[in-house]
């Protein structure tokens, strides 16, 4: 009867931990990259060289990942830390950042649906602390994940700008939308920002819930077996 009671208490836990993993969240690249080893890069160079502003919408094939950019003033723009761009990236890292143009809006989106993705990000012309938002949406323009970011800009080129990990338990992110609140821009948030390279994971990962809860089922399955052999 007790292992009864235990199991049922685990398949519920099974279904807890599977109900709250809609969006896994990661401040750091180490642990990002650790659990999802089928990442795909998106290097921003894709999109030209170093001082190229790129007109939106646009999108390019780069690493198998159809990835388009866009912002309400039609206009982005390609820059590389340390060439013409100083900030918290690291030197020689390939941007993808406002071009100064101060955007309500910037956008990347998939050609096919992800899981979600890792990157850095910086404002484009903003210093000292900063707080924005990015947004996930699906195909439908329903939005499925919200968060807050920020952090302090500085120029020391270290790699110590902010990163974001955002992976969901199914693969239908179709676009994110990246804010930074701006209290000299009416009505307080744009997208005049930067984003380094962006690591996608574009399959469905494994819910670390459910492996850690199936781990659990296994390890009460050898304790019964062994507890009814002690019985007999």
């Amino acid at each position: 009867m007790h292992v009864k009671v235990l199991a049922a208490a685990a398949a519920c836990a099974v279904f807890s931990m599977a109900a709250n993993a809609a969006l896994v969240e990661y401040t750091s690249r180490a642990a990002f990259d650790a659990a999802y080893s089928n990442r795909k890069t998106i290097d921003w160079s894709v999109f030209g060289p170093a001082g190229t502003i790129i007109s939106t919408p646009d999108q390019r094939m780069t690493n198998g990942i159809m990835v388009g950019v866009g912002s309400s003033q039609g206009v982005l723009a390609r820059h590389d830390e340390g060439t013409d761009f100083t900030s918290d990236f690291m030197p020689g890292e390939h941007l993808l950042t406002d071009a100064g143009s101060q955007s309500d809006t910037f956008i990347v989106r998939f050609g096919n649906p992800i899981a979600g993705f890792g990157v850095q990000i910086e404002p484009d012309a903003l210093s000292g602390p900063w707080t924005g938002s990015i947004d996930l949406f699906d195909s439908s323009d329903v939005n499925i994940g919200h968060i807050t970011i920020g952090g302090t800009r500085g120029t020391a080129e270290d790699g110590s700008s902010p990163f974001y990990g955002l992976v969901l338990d199914t693969a239908n992110l179709s676009y994110a939308m990246f804010w930074v609140d701006n209290p000299e821009i009416f009505p307080g948030k744009s997208g005049s920002l930067a984003l380094g390279p962006m690591e996608v994971v574009a399959g469905v990962p494994e819910a670390p819930g459910l492996l850690l809860a199936g781990s659990g089922l296994l390890l009460l399955g050898a304790w019964s077996r062994r507890r009814q052999g002690l019985v007999k």
